[in-house]
């Protein structure tokens, strides 16, 4: 048995490769133009976008009062990344951006359609206007609904006159300065005038038109017309092109970065944003020390109150007994118990304060701002540490739950660190809660054990001791809340913020940063050139036809008898009487091939078959059997393919005579009968005849081994048009009478897999003496013959 050859590795042929698409020139320079027109397009349809860029910085913390630095002190912030990123979030939260929006005049929107071809069937390009290049000004009314998001154009109607027209499927009425919708409406159609500053007051609109002085209308440079936007719709269209990233990793420097297509506006907004989320940072670091105020005030008036009435007292004491100064032997017990008194009243204040902020937490679980214990008089830095920590997240959760729901990340994060720092000021005011009444019990028994010293001296002294001791208590408390009082409005007074503003908004360049045509020209190049490349080659590994010689050689061991050149309907007209042409030299090297491979007195008996109908058999029979006889040969062309007879109509036949094949092999005429002429010297005809019910009963029937025999006595060569093999079983009928067979592949159209079923036979030895025939070769179209295009001149 043969072996089939071992298929040669895939290598990268670049003369092959260049070839393929050479010849496909046309769908390049059609992917070209194609390209190069869309690009044009492009670049006329898309708006110019400019790019601005401002920095700020975040948390310098040589900025701002000694207050603020002792609170980022106690706090100890070490997580920066985060912190960052809680920034950028804040800064590009909607709550900043909407509040920045409502600063600026955000209602109006300007633009205008140039007068352009593009804008013939649909208006397609548009320009966004700033307010001071168009020809009129538009004052809606914010306290009315107003048709949102729908383009009105306007046009001059005569001498101080607009015209006002406005078309769509589906809109919204809504109130600009909150976003809220007030209600659908469906077919729109607005087409009205207005005198120039009279307000329209129509159901949709209600707005004043006024001209701009020194811009008129131009004639003939397009449409002008403006769209209404609710305060969502044009912060959302900022924040689409807003972008905020730290300049380097550890720097506390942020570029703010937005894209716009009016650049005065972009300018005005990040202005104004950075100018908003400084300003709500203030506002947030003053929030604790407005608290603080207001609960020392609280107290200093309370204590104003019991001040008073110790020095009433004190003074009535001394009016009525005449008592104006104490004993020297009293004065180290009495100021012991003024002491002790003193001692005692902190200890009261510190256990009531944990005991009041113990309550309110237990009672306020999402908790809030507190007031520092340094500003009751209690020292204490754990505390005071704790409280601060609390109050920052407090702050951190409220800003970030403004845009953000309670699955984002960073609110749980920010909520497990508010619980644990809740949970640890809990137990520390519980401790000091239970210090503090340990020292209560302890300053109880040492007063009642120096009031017992007190109580034996004399009564006059002994009051005008205590009146004084708690008028000094009081003095001294009330003076002490003062002073904390003074510092906390001098911090609260001189308090800045840690954010400032490096560099104010300014384009990033001259020119828009998009579209840019050199980018665009280029990605439009290799469009045109690498899509209809990668079409060619897609189409060319999905292409399983063959190709020519070099794919057979792949697949079989099969020799190969020639290629027969593509030919025009004209040329393959008649052929049999022409000697000259590209089809006809490639029958004769057949002929010469085929006498050469078949040497021998007994290889007579040719067949020609394919695999399937289409491929050219009967076309190559017919030439090859004309070739033969006109070198000499006496030829018969014998027409087996019994079931779709069409060698008849190679050949000028008589109708006369309706006697064939079929006739002779079902015993109705003789061989003379069914015999013709060709018109061909030396070629002989026996076409088949009646179409058979049963051809393959005939072609088995003894009948035609012994016309073959006869046909072998009187001609040199016996060709036989056999059916194809992928079909019927005819031709294996045939394949005992054969000497040799020329199976017919025909290129670009003939599948690979079908030339490996005639291999199987092949290598399986069930027909011998096969030869291949590629037909119908387009030379300038295949790499493998491509020196060969010149052959079409050549033989004319």
């Amino acid at each position: 048995m043969k072996t089939p050859p071992e298929p040669a590795a895939d290598e990268l042929d670049l003369s092959q490769l260049f070839f393929k698409l050479r010849r496909r020139w046309p769908l390049f320079a059609g992917a070209l133009l194609l390209a190069g027109a869309l690009a044009y397009v492009y670049l006329q349809v898309t708006p110019p976008v400019y790019g601005l860029r401002a920095t700020m910085l975040l948390g310098d913390q040589a900025t701002g009062s000694k207050r603020a630095q002792e609170l980022l002190q106690i706090l100890e912030v070490h997580d920066k990344a985060l912190k960052m990123e809680d920034e950028i979030g804040l800064i590009t939260s909607g709550a900043t951006v909407r509040q920045a929006v409502r600063r600026l005049p955000f209602a109006v929107a300007y633009f205008r359609e140039p007068a352009s071809w593009l804008n013939r069937l649909r208006p397609v390009l548009r320009r966004e206007q700033p307010a001071a290049a168009m020809p009129f000004e538009v004052l809606p009314d914010l306290t009315a609904p107003q048709l949102a998001d729908v383009r009105v154009y306007v046009a001059p109607a005569g001498a101080g006159r607009y015209r006002l027209q406005a078309t769509a499927a589906r809109a919204r009425l809504a109130d600009l300065p909150t976003g809220s919708a007030v209600r659908d409406t469906w077919n729109v159609r607005l087409d009205t005038t207005l005198a120039a500053g009279d307000t329209l007051r129509h159901p949709l609109l209600r707005l004043v038109l006024r001209p701009v002085p020194g811009v008129p209308f131009e004639a003939g440079t397009g449409r002008y017309g403006f769209v209404l936007n609710d305060v969502n719709g044009a912060a959302g269209r900022y924040a689409e092109g807003l972008a905020v990233r730290p300049i380097d990793h550890d720097s506390r420097i942020v570029e703010i970065r937005l894209k716009n297509s009016v650049p005065a506006q972009a300018q005005a907004f990040l202005d104004t944003l950075m100018a908003v989320y400084i300003a709500a940072d203030l506002r947030a670091k003053n929030q604790t020390g407005r608290k603080s105020l207001a609960f020392l005030d609280e107290e200093i008036a309370k204590l104003a109150r019991t001040r008073q009435q110790a020095a009433g007292a004190l003074s009535a004491f001394r009016a009525t007994r005449g008592v104006v100064d104490v004993q020297a032997q009293s004065s180290s017990e009495i100021g012991r118990l003024a002491e002790l008194e003193t001692a005692r009243a902190r200890a009261a204040t510190t256990r009531r304060y944990c005991q009041s902020l113990l309550e309110y937490l237990q009672a306020n679980r999402g908790g809030g701002q507190m007031a520092s214990p340094s500003s009751a008089g209690i020292d204490d830095g754990v505390l005071n540490s704790l409280i601060l920590q609390l109050n920052e997240l407090n702050s951190r959760r409220a800003a970030l739950s403004v845009n953000g729901s309670d699955a984002n990340p960073l609110l749980v994060v920010t909520d497990e660190r508010i619980r644990s720092t809740k949970e640890a000021l809990m137990q520390t005011l519980t401790n000091m809660s239970r210090t503090a009444a340990i020292g209560l019990r302890d300053l109880d028994a040492q007063l009642a054990r120096v009031r017992g010293q007190i109580s034996r001296m004399p009564e006059n002294e002994r009051q005008l001791a205590s009146l004084k001791g708690e008028s000094d208590f009081n003095e001294k408390n009330y003076n002490f809340l003062v002073e904390k009082r003074n510092e906390a409005a001098l911090a609260l007074a001189t308090n800045t913020t840690d954010k400032r503003v490096v560099d104010r908004a300014q384009r990033t360049s001259a020119g828009p940063d998009s579209p840019n045509p050199k980018l665009v020209g280029l990605i439009a190049l290799l469009a045109g050139l690498l899509l209809p490349a990668g079409l060619v080659l897609l189409l060319d590994k999905a292409n399983q036809t063959v190709q020519g010689q070099n794919d057979l050689a792949r697949m079989t061991n099969i020799p190969v008898l020639g290629v027969v050149a593509h030919g025009t309907p004209a040329d393959t007209k008649d052929l049999a009487h022409r000697n000259k042409g590209p089809i006809a030299e490639s029958f004769r090297s057949i002929r010469v091939n085929l006498q050469y491979l078949t040497a021998g007195p007994d290889k007579k008996v040719l067949g020609v078959t394919s695999t399937v109908p289409g491929e050219g058999k009967t076309f190559c029979a017919v030439n090859l059997a004309t070739e033969l006889a006109h070198s000499g040969r006496r030829v018969v062309l014998v027409e087996t393919d019994l079931r779709r007879p069409t060698v008849a109509a190679y050949f000028p036949l008589a109708p006369s005579s309706l006697h064939g094949l079929t006739s002779y092999l079902a015993d109705d005429c003789s061989l003379d009968e069914c015999r013709r002429p060709s018109g061909v010297p030396g070629l002989d005809l026996i076409p088949c005849g009646p179409v058979p019910a049963r051809p393959t009963q005939l072609l088995e029937s003894p009948r035609m081994a012994t016309l073959l025999q006869r046909l072998r006595a009187e001609y040199d060569y016996v060709v036989l048009d056999t059916p194809p093999v992928g079909f019927v079983a005819e031709y294996f009928v045939l394949v005992q009478h054969l000497d040799a067979t020329v199976y017919v592949v025909r290129h670009n159209y003939t599948d690979r897999d079908l030339v490996g079923r005639i291999n199987e036979l092949y290598q399986d030895e069930k027909i011998r003496q096969v030869y291949l025939l590629i037909n119908d070769v387009r030379f300038a179209g295949s790499y493998e013959h491509r020196h060969q295009r010149n052959a079409y001149a050549y033989y004319k």
